[in-house]
């Protein structure tokens, strides 16, 4: 009996990456995202990928890039937080998002308030 649970949670840890990547499968890739602000256009690009099994991410855009901060999904929303520096201070903005096939609808939350937020995957 004990060793038919050994075997049994042996097979359930040696799956459990496979189960997790396929669980993020939704926001893995790269996101062009468009966003308007009082300040104009900014052009940014995420990128979602799976490390040890752990969700992960960045940003680019010409001029800058950087790691993205709690990158989480649970299945039907993304979060993840990135920081900005202007004028020698450093901001927090958070996104929260829905996954509808190749498009990320939701909101950016900026020290101004809140912001909508689409982004599109790139293939």
């Amino acid at each position: 009996m004990r060793q038919s649970i050994l075997i049994a949670a042996a097979v359930a840890l040696a799956l459990a990456p496979a189960a997790l990547a396929a669980e993020n499968a939704p926001v893995l890739g790269k996101w062009a995202s468009t966003t308007e602000t009082p300040q104009g256009t900014f052009e940014v690009v995420y990128e979602f990928t799976e490390v040890d099994g752990e969700l992960k991410g960045t940003w680019s855009n010409p001029r800058r890039n950087g790691d993205l901060k709690n990158v989480s999904w649970d299945g039907e929303t993304l979060k993840f937080g990135r920081e900005i520096g202007r004028g020698g201070q450093t901001f927090n903005l958070n996104f929260e998002a829905t996954v509808d096939g190749d498009t990320l609808t939701g909101k950016m939350t900026t020290p101004r308030g809140e912001r909508g937020f689409t982004a599109t995957r790139s293939k």
